[in-house]
Protein backbone atom coordinates (compact mmCIF):
# COMPACT_ATOMS: atom_id res chain seq x y z
CA UNK A 1 0.00 0.00 0.00
CA UNK A 2 1.66 3.30 -1.07
CA UNK A 3 2.45 5.80 1.69
CA UNK A 4 -0.52 8.24 0.97
CA UNK A 5 0.75 10.84 4.17
CA UNK A 6 2.73 13.68 3.38
CA UNK A 7 6.46 13.65 5.23
CA UNK A 8 6.21 16.84 7.60
CA UNK A 9 9.33 18.02 9.36
CA UNK A 10 8.75 19.56 12.34
CA UNK A 11 9.95 23.17 13.03
CA UNK A 12 12.89 23.67 15.30
CA UNK A 13 11.37 24.76 18.61
CA UNK A 14 11.92 28.75 19.27
CA UNK A 15 13.71 27.74 22.85
CA UNK A 16 16.80 25.52 21.22
CA UNK A 17 17.26 28.19 18.48
CA UNK A 18 19.59 31.54 19.30
CA UNK A 19 18.77 34.50 21.82
CA UNK A 20 17.95 37.70 21.06
CA UNK A 21 21.10 39.53 20.68
CA UNK A 22 20.12 42.04 23.01
CA UNK A 23 22.55 41.45 25.69
CA UNK A 24 20.58 41.66 28.94
CA UNK A 25 17.56 39.44 26.88
CA UNK A 26 17.34 36.12 27.39
CA UNK A 27 14.21 35.79 25.35
CA UNK A 28 14.66 33.26 21.62
CA UNK A 29 15.02 35.18 18.69
CA UNK A 30 11.82 35.05 15.67
CA UNK A 31 12.61 32.72 13.01
CA UNK A 32 15.54 33.93 10.91
CA UNK A 33 15.95 37.15 12.74
CA UNK A 34 18.84 37.95 15.68
CA UNK A 35 16.35 39.79 17.94
CA UNK A 36 12.90 38.47 19.82
CA UNK A 37 11.06 41.53 18.69
CA UNK A 38 11.27 45.00 16.45
CA UNK A 39 11.82 46.98 20.20
CA UNK A 40 15.02 45.11 20.93
CA UNK A 41 16.28 45.49 17.54
CA UNK A 42 16.02 49.35 17.88
CA UNK A 43 16.92 49.26 21.75
CA UNK A 44 20.31 47.31 20.52
CA UNK A 45 21.56 49.89 17.39
CA UNK A 46 20.82 52.90 19.15
CA UNK A 47 22.34 52.25 22.76
CA UNK A 48 25.62 50.56 20.72
CA UNK A 49 25.78 53.57 18.96
CA UNK A 50 29.26 54.95 18.82
CA UNK A 51 29.87 57.81 21.25
CA UNK A 52 27.36 56.56 23.72
CA UNK A 53 28.10 56.44 27.18
CA UNK A 54 28.64 53.38 29.02
CA UNK A 55 25.89 50.92 29.80
CA UNK A 56 24.87 52.09 33.72
CA UNK A 57 23.07 50.22 36.34
CA UNK A 58 22.41 52.06 39.18
CA UNK A 59 22.01 48.54 41.74
CA UNK A 60 24.70 46.43 40.05
CA UNK A 61 23.78 43.98 36.40
CA UNK A 62 22.54 41.40 37.31
CA UNK A 63 23.10 39.07 34.54
CA UNK A 64 25.46 35.92 34.87
CA UNK A 65 29.03 36.04 32.81
CA UNK A 66 27.81 33.68 30.11
CA UNK A 67 25.29 36.20 29.32
CA UNK A 68 28.04 38.96 28.70
CA UNK A 69 29.94 36.14 26.71
CA UNK A 70 27.25 35.80 24.45
CA UNK A 71 27.25 39.42 23.79
CA UNK A 72 30.70 39.59 23.31
CA UNK A 73 30.33 36.47 21.00
CA UNK A 74 27.26 38.55 19.07
CA UNK A 75 29.38 41.92 18.85
CA UNK A 76 32.19 39.82 17.06
CA UNK A 77 30.05 38.42 14.36
CA UNK A 78 28.90 42.06 13.65
CA UNK A 79 25.80 42.18 15.98
CA UNK A 80 24.70 44.74 17.57
CA UNK A 81 23.96 44.36 20.99
CA UNK A 82 23.20 47.55 23.42
CA UNK A 83 26.55 48.05 24.55
CA UNK A 84 28.61 51.44 23.13
CA UNK A 85 32.40 50.59 21.79
CA UNK A 86 34.02 53.59 24.44
CA UNK A 87 37.96 53.18 23.35
CA UNK A 88 40.04 54.57 26.35
CA UNK A 89 37.65 53.76 28.93
CA UNK A 90 39.81 51.63 30.17
CA UNK A 91 43.05 52.64 30.41
CA UNK A 92 43.14 56.22 29.40
CA UNK A 93 42.18 57.53 32.57
CA UNK A 94 40.88 56.60 35.88
CA UNK A 95 37.27 56.15 35.97
CA UNK A 96 36.41 58.73 39.10
CA UNK A 97 38.34 61.41 36.76
CA UNK A 98 35.91 61.18 33.47
CA UNK A 99 32.45 62.42 34.66
CA UNK A 100 31.04 62.37 31.17
CA UNK A 101 31.47 58.71 30.97
CA UNK A 102 31.03 57.86 34.53
CA UNK A 103 28.37 59.21 37.03
CA UNK A 104 29.13 59.59 40.45
CA UNK A 105 25.81 60.95 42.04
CA UNK A 106 24.91 58.06 43.63
CA UNK A 107 21.16 57.60 44.86
CA UNK A 108 19.92 57.38 48.29
CA UNK A 109 20.27 53.89 49.75
CA UNK A 110 22.64 52.52 46.66
CA UNK A 111 25.45 51.10 47.52
CA UNK A 112 27.04 49.41 44.22
CA UNK A 113 26.60 50.61 40.70
CA UNK A 114 27.95 49.08 37.59
CA UNK A 115 28.73 49.98 33.83
CA UNK A 116 29.47 47.94 30.81
CA UNK A 117 31.11 49.39 27.56
CA UNK A 118 33.55 47.79 24.93
CA UNK A 119 37.41 48.93 24.52
CA UNK A 120 40.53 47.75 23.26
CA UNK A 121 42.43 45.55 25.30
CA UNK A 122 46.09 46.97 26.43
CA UNK A 123 48.52 44.13 27.26
CA UNK A 124 49.18 44.27 30.56
CA UNK A 125 53.01 43.49 32.12
CA UNK A 126 54.11 41.53 34.74
CA UNK A 127 54.39 41.99 38.30
CA UNK A 128 55.77 39.29 40.10
CA UNK A 129 52.79 36.57 39.98
CA UNK A 130 50.09 39.01 38.91
CA UNK A 131 49.86 41.37 36.01
CA UNK A 132 48.77 45.15 36.27
CA UNK A 133 47.92 48.34 33.93
CA UNK A 134 48.82 51.48 34.99
CA UNK A 135 46.98 55.00 34.58
CA UNK A 136 48.64 57.81 33.27
CA UNK A 137 46.61 60.16 36.18
CA UNK A 138 46.83 57.65 39.03
CA UNK A 139 50.35 57.88 41.04
CA UNK A 140 49.66 53.93 42.26
CA UNK A 141 49.84 50.56 40.25
CA UNK A 142 46.89 51.01 38.88
CA UNK A 143 44.37 48.24 37.96
CA UNK A 144 46.12 45.11 39.49
CA UNK A 145 45.39 41.61 38.56
CA UNK A 146 43.24 39.69 41.36
CA UNK A 147 42.52 36.85 39.64
CA UNK A 148 41.97 35.50 36.03
CA UNK A 149 40.04 32.56 35.11
CA UNK A 150 39.84 29.98 31.70
CA UNK A 151 36.13 30.18 30.54
CA UNK A 152 36.50 27.05 28.15
CA UNK A 153 32.76 27.00 27.43
CA UNK A 154 33.18 30.01 25.60
CA UNK A 155 36.58 29.63 24.41
CA UNK A 156 37.83 32.78 26.59
CA UNK A 157 38.66 34.45 29.56
CA UNK A 158 38.05 36.43 32.79
CA UNK A 159 40.22 38.48 34.42
CA UNK A 160 39.39 40.82 37.54
CA UNK A 161 40.96 43.54 38.74
CA UNK A 162 40.80 46.08 41.51
CA UNK A 163 42.43 49.87 41.80
CA UNK A 164 45.42 49.55 43.63
CA UNK A 165 45.82 51.93 46.18
CA UNK A 166 41.66 52.94 45.84
CA UNK A 167 40.95 56.84 45.15
CA UNK A 168 39.58 57.06 48.85
CA UNK A 169 38.44 55.29 51.76
CA UNK A 170 35.01 54.96 50.39
CA UNK A 171 34.91 54.16 47.14
CA UNK A 172 35.93 50.51 46.00
CA UNK A 173 36.60 49.92 42.52
CA UNK A 174 36.98 46.56 40.44
CA UNK A 175 37.31 45.78 37.11
CA UNK A 176 36.26 42.67 34.88
CA UNK A 177 37.93 42.00 31.39
CA UNK A 178 36.21 39.51 29.19
CA UNK A 179 37.95 38.00 26.22
CA UNK A 180 37.43 35.40 23.64
CA UNK A 181 40.59 33.96 22.74
CA UNK A 182 39.58 34.06 18.49
CA UNK A 183 39.76 37.93 18.46
CA UNK A 184 41.60 40.46 20.52
CA UNK A 185 40.21 43.30 18.49
CA UNK A 186 38.06 44.26 21.60
CA UNK A 187 37.24 43.09 24.81
CA UNK A 188 34.31 43.59 27.16
CA UNK A 189 34.44 45.26 30.25
CA UNK A 190 32.46 45.86 33.46
CA UNK A 191 33.33 48.23 35.92
CA UNK A 192 32.35 47.81 39.64
CA UNK A 193 31.83 50.71 42.29
CA UNK A 194 30.61 49.91 45.73
CA UNK A 195 30.25 52.95 47.83
CA UNK A 196 30.90 53.24 51.77
CA UNK A 197 33.09 52.94 53.86
CA UNK A 198 35.83 50.74 52.81
CA UNK A 199 38.35 49.84 55.67
CA UNK A 200 41.38 48.07 55.07
CA UNK A 201 44.43 46.62 57.06
CA UNK A 202 47.89 46.88 55.85
CA UNK A 203 48.71 43.59 53.76
CA UNK A 204 50.97 41.23 56.06
CA UNK A 205 50.21 43.16 59.05
CA UNK A 206 47.34 42.85 61.75
CA UNK A 207 45.41 45.30 62.87
CA UNK A 208 46.16 46.75 66.61
CA UNK A 209 42.50 45.59 67.43
CA UNK A 210 42.63 42.48 66.28
CA UNK A 211 46.61 42.22 67.85
CA UNK A 212 44.82 43.02 71.48
CA UNK A 213 42.10 40.81 71.39
CA UNK A 214 44.74 37.78 70.52
CA UNK A 215 46.59 39.11 73.90
CA UNK A 216 43.80 38.98 75.62
CA UNK A 217 42.55 35.72 74.49
CA UNK A 218 46.13 34.16 75.08
CA UNK A 219 46.36 35.65 78.34
CA UNK A 220 42.58 33.81 79.48
CA UNK A 221 43.85 30.94 77.92
CA UNK A 222 47.09 30.41 80.43
CA UNK A 223 44.90 31.99 83.39
CA UNK A 224 41.92 28.69 82.41
CA UNK A 225 45.35 26.25 81.77
CA UNK A 226 46.97 27.36 85.38
CA UNK A 227 44.00 27.09 87.33
CA UNK A 228 43.14 23.49 85.90
CA UNK A 229 46.50 22.69 87.06
CA UNK A 230 46.11 23.85 90.29
CA UNK A 231 42.96 22.42 90.93
CA UNK A 232 44.56 18.84 89.54
CA UNK A 233 47.51 19.55 91.96
CA UNK A 234 45.31 20.03 95.16
CA UNK A 235 42.80 17.34 94.17
CA UNK A 236 46.16 14.98 94.27
CA UNK A 237 47.46 16.51 96.94
CA UNK A 238 43.98 16.00 98.93
CA UNK A 239 44.27 12.48 97.78
CA UNK A 240 47.54 11.47 99.14
CA UNK A 241 47.27 13.04 102.30
CA UNK A 242 44.00 11.04 103.36
CA UNK A 243 45.96 7.84 102.11
CA UNK A 244 48.25 8.97 104.37
CA UNK A 245 45.25 9.58 107.77
CA UNK A 246 44.47 5.87 106.97
CA UNK A 247 47.97 4.76 106.53
CA UNK A 248 49.20 5.99 110.32
CA UNK A 249 45.99 4.79 111.97
CA UNK A 250 46.08 1.21 113.85
CA UNK A 251 44.08 -1.23 112.79
CA UNK A 252 41.07 -2.06 114.17
CA UNK A 253 41.50 -6.20 116.19
CA UNK A 254 38.17 -7.76 117.35
CA UNK A 255 38.43 -8.94 120.82
CA UNK A 256 37.36 -12.75 121.64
Amino acid sequence: MPNIFPVISPAEPPFLGPSCALWDCSRPAECGKDYCCNFHATSALEEGQPGKSPVFRPRGISVKDSALFDALIAWNQGKAVGIPDCEGAAILKSPWNDSKLFNLSFLKGEAVREWLFFDKPRRAFGSGNRRQRSLPDHSGRGWHESRKQIMKEFDGQKRSYYMDPQPSSDQDWHLFEYEVNNSDACALYRLELKFGSVKRSPKGKVSNEVADLQKKMGKLTAEVATDGATNVKGKAKKKANAGNIFSSQSPITSTP
